[in-house]
């Protein structure tokens, strides 16, 4: 049964190489760099909003190179897991009904890039609890409008800042999951 998993796993990768280089990094050096998806396989704008997100250092993070302690029962598990974030930030996953989809991508990619900053304060730290695990919603909102200036489509806000968190987020975990084996260069 594994071998079947493994096997079409391995089909759909192949058939659809977007879909499998969403989740490509690379690491050199200590830093992990998410490998930018083909500018042939994107519109121009989401390509506008990806070098932006490059240029701002959004594509690197240092890679974890020790387990830290935690307590595996109580460690949080995501961003929205801590208490005391700023009274604006809600996280992506809240998004999902909204009736206003324009409202909705605003949102998420606000999130994304607010969850992505704490999952790199934690990393940085080397630290696995709700005092690292948390950043400032002012900079996120920054980083936002910055990456979306002149980008009008709403459609275009999350999959960069989502491609973005969903990878951090994994050496975040890594880091701090006792069943998790750290990915060392």
């Amino acid at each position: 049964m594994k071998t079947l998993l493994l096997t079409c796993a391995a089909v759909a990768a192949m058939a659809s190489p977007v879909a499998a280089q969403r989740f490509q990094t690379e690491a050199r050096d200590g830093v992990r760099y998410l490998v930018p998806a083909e500018e042939s396989t994107q519109k121009p704008l989401a390509n506008l909003i990806q070098s932006r997100a490059m240029e701002m250092g959004f594509f690197s993070w240092p890679i974890p190179t020790e387990k830290v302690a935690a307590d595996q029962a109580s460690r949080p598990r995501q961003v929205s897991n801590c208490s005391g974030h700023d009274a604006d930030y809600k996280p992506a996953h809240e998004f999902g009904g909204a009736d206003d989809w324009r409202l909705a991508n605003i949102g998420s990619a606000k999130a994304f890039i607010y969850e992505w900053m704490a999952y790199d304060n934690a990393i940085k730290a080397k630290d696995c609890t709700c005092d690292t695990l948390k950043a400032d919603w002012p900079a996120a909102v920054a980083a936002f409008d910055t990456l979306t200036e002149g980008v009008e489509n709403f459609r275009f806000y999350t999959d960069v800042p989502g491609r973005m968190r969903d990878q951090i987020k994994h050496d975040y975990d890594r880091m701090c999951d006792i069943t998790m084996l750290l990915e060392l260069e």
